[in-house]
């Protein structure tokens, strides 16, 4: 029990650096070095709706979750991991209607910063996919990172097919 304590007291830990260097690297991405991303009236409005569903998402993935608890059925992960997937659903939800509706990208945001930080996320992240597949894992917790990594892999994408979209009506525009 008390190996639990400290692992689950390693990963708060964890997360409370992470969210240091995430807070470090906003102000770094911002064009005017601030924490706070700006963002019009407009696009606030689109990233409350775009909060609202990936609530909702997450709340039903919980539910799913809790129904089939409930009726003891088992999964070949940790129950952790299912958790994270969650809020990663969650997540991709938020940034997904983010995307197309135009509201990912704040005002003072510098695209480029952040397109950086995201490659380098999903690297790190990748790191352990290289580990499982060159040696057994006696545990499961790298697939967090492995999550992430699609996670960061299909935000990516969904920007990568949004700029293309722009930019084919940017030329149309310009054509007419």
């Amino acid at each position: 029990m008390n190996g639990n304590i400290y692992k689950a007291a390693g990963l708060a830990v964890g997360i409370l650096v992470g969210l240091i260097i995430a807070a470090v690297l906003i102000v770094i991405a911002n064009k005017n070095r601030k924490f706070k991303t700006e963002y019009d009236e407009r696009q606030l409005k689109v990233r409350g709706d775009a909060y609202r569903y990936a609530f909702y998402t997450v709340v039903i993935w919980e539910a799913i979750l809790f129904i089939l608890a409930f009726g003891e059925f088992s999964f070949p992960v940790s129950a952790y991991i299912l958790h994270y997937a969650g809020i990663l659903a969650g997540v991709l939800v938020l940034s997904g209607y983010c995307i197309w509706k135009d509201a990912y990208w704040g005002l003072n945001n510098n695209r480029k910063r952040y397109g950086i930080i995201l490659v380098i996320a999903g690297l790190l992240n990748a790191l352990p996919l290289i580990s499982l597949l060159t040696s057994p894992q006696n545990s499961d917790f790298p697939y967090i990172n492995v999550l992430t990594c699609v996670m960061l892999v299909a935000v990516g994408i969904e920007l990568l097919i949004k700029h293309m979209i722009d930019k084919r009506a940017e030329a149309a525009e310009d054509e007419a």
